[in-house]
Order: structure tokens, then C-alpha cells, then sequence
């Protein structure tokens, strides 16, 4: 059943330790893929999502391959329900579970994707000394200008039009947001993340990335398949792989993407854990309809508001 539906996926940062574990408890298909995702990996990211530890969790491979595998958990509990999405698109790392509901390969295959993007990214990113930091209160367009006044710096995600994520180098994202203090911004605040992610300081992570894929078999998307950065269609399974390569180090621009989605469909659909996804699309536009799957109770709720359309 498709009903104008949008599915967002979170990337990094929606994780928190006891996430799928109703789903688990509830779904057979979810117990089975939960138990594939260890055997995948070699290592328990079941124990990880249900229990933790957070300090684990939270350590970026970890959660991106936590949050991934909840998303592809929950994308199959939708379509069991027959609710699919008519165009997806995901948040940085929750652009995998986006392509896995378009069709474009295997839960396995997806697993590996993330996997070696985030230890590629993590290997390069360490080569320099890099830092992230949010600035809330100024527009895109003024932290644009700082950044280039500074130098050595950039605007790598847009969350809202005033919440903007900058990566670079340590000193200049410093500089930075002192600039941005000083020019009234209401915030900016260092992210714990040592990898100037979605910047050309780790350009060489998307051409590693594209070589190492070159050879994996991927299908075409099923269904519109919408890059965070491209801002449009992803065309075939060779243009996936330049999108996702690509992606690595080019800037999130959500509230584009999110104004671009919001004209001809009815009802966005958060598919994963948390919240994150469902405040920036409502700090982007109020007027948006944005469902939440978190927990088999939002997942219930959601299914049946999806079915109602």
C-alpha cells in the first residue's frame, strides 16, 4: 500500500541503548535479522542495541551499524503491514537503510556498506586533526561566511536553517565558533567526534570507497531513491555507487532535500530509533505530517495513521 509516504532513515546520533528490543521480543522477522546482524559483524550488536553499554554504543562504527540494523527492522515490519514508501531518502549513514527499502541490495550487503564507509572514513578522518562542532541560532548563509572567512573549515550539515553543523580543522573550528558567538549565534558547541565527517578533509574516503565497491552487486532502485546531497533520483546500481562514495565527504543538505520531499507527498515516516529526524523536519516546516517508529507502540500508531491515508 502506498500512500504519498516519505521513509526517513536517521543516521548517526539517533541511537540509545534498549532500542529494538520490543521489536525483538514481538516480531519473528525482527529476531531473525537481529541474530543475522551478529553473525554478520562477528560481534553482538544485538547486546549493544538492547544493553549497551552507551559508551560502547555511542562509538560512531557502533551506533551506525545499530541504527542501521533497527531501520532495516523496521522496514520489514512495515512492509509485512503492506505500508511502503512511494520516495525514501536517509540522514547521512541512514542513507543504506534507505537504499536497502528502494531495493538496492540485501540486509547483509547493507551491513557491509556501513561498515567499511565507517572504517574508511574513521582511517582518514584520523589523518587529520579534525573536529565538529553544531551552531545554533545563525543562518546557513552566515555560517557560510564564516567559514570562509576562517578558512580551513565548512558548513557540513544543514539540520534546520539555524542549526548548522560545521568539520574542520581543530584550530578553525574554533575560530569559528568564536566568530559565530560573537555574531550573536545562540549556540556552538563541539561535537564528541574526532573525524571532520562530510568535508573535503576526507575527500580521499569516497574514492577509497568507490573502488572498494566497484566489484559488489547492487540493483537499481525500485522506487525514487533521493541523495541528501545531490538532492535528486538515484538513476541505476552504478549511480548508487557514485552516490554513496560521493556522499561521504559532500555536505548534508537536509533542509533542502526536506523542502524539495515536502510539495507532493502527505506523510513523512521516521523509520528507526528516536526523535531526530521528526524535530528538524518540523523545525524546517511545521506544516509537515511526520510519523514516528521507534517502538512498537509509535510503529503501531504509525501503521495504522499510514493506512488511513
Amino acid at each position: 500500500m502506498r500512500n504519498n509516504l516519505v521513509f526517513l532513515y536517521p543516521g548517526q546520533g539517533s541511537h540509545q541503548v534498549g532500542m529494538g528490543l520490543d521489536l525483538y521480543h514481538i516480531y519473528p522477522d525482527a529476531r531473525d535479522k537481529f541474530d543475522q546482524a551478529d553473525n554478520i559483524l562477528g560481534f553482538p550488536i544485538k547486546r549493544l542495541c538492547f544493553e549497551g553499554p552507551a559508551e560502547e554504543l555511542n562509538q560512531a562504527l557502533n551506533a551506525q551499524l545499530a541504527i542501521n540494523t533497527v531501520s532495516c527492522v523496521l522496514t520489514d515490519v512495515l512492509a509485512s503491514n503492506n505500508v511502503l514508501p512511494d520516495v525514501v531518502s536517509g540522514y547521512s549513514s541512514g542513507f543504506y537503510a534507505a537504499a536497502y527499502a528502494a531495493g538496492c541490495f540485501d540486509f547483509a550487503t547493507g551491513l557491509y556498506l556501513v561498515k567499511r564507509a565507517g572504517e574508511i572514513l574513521l582511517d582518514e578522518g584520523l589523518k587529520v586533526d579534525g573536529r565538529m562542532a553544531v551552531i545554533f541560532g545563525l543562518s546557513i548563509g552566515e555560517v557560510e561566511s564564516i567559514c570562509r572567512q576562517v578558512g580551513g573549515v565548512e558548513v557540513s550539515i544543514a539540520n534546520t536553517p539555524r542549526q548548522v553543523i560545521i568539520s574542520g580543522l581543530r584550530h578553525s573550528v574554533g575560530k569559528a565558533m568564536e566568530a559565530a558567538l560573537a555574531q550573536d549565534a545562540l549556540d556552538a558547541y563541539l561535537l564528541p567526534v574526532a573525524v571532520p565527517y562530510h568535508s573535503r578533509f576526507v575527500e580521499q574516503s569516497s574514492s577509497r570507497l568507490l573502488d572498494e565497491i566497484e566489484e559488489i552487486h547492487l540493483r537499481d532502485p525500485q522506487l525514487p531513491l533521493i541523495s541528501y546531497h545531490f538532492l535528486e533520483s538515484v538513476v541505476d546500481k552504478r549511480h548508487l555507487k557514485y552516490v554513496i562514495a560521493s556522499q561521504l565527504s559532500r555536505p548534508v543538505l537536509w533542509v533542502d532535500l526536506i523542502k524539495r520531499l515536502r510539495g507532493c507527498h502527505r506523510l513523512f515516516v521516521e523509520v528507526g530509533p528516536g526523535a531526530v529526524i521528526s524535530r528538524t523536519v518540523k523545525w524546517i516546516d511545521r506544516s509537515i505530517e511526520i510519523v514516528r517508529t521507534g517502538t512498537n507502540e509509535m510503529l503501531l500508531k504509525s501503521i495504522a495513521e499510514c493506512r488511513n491515508r
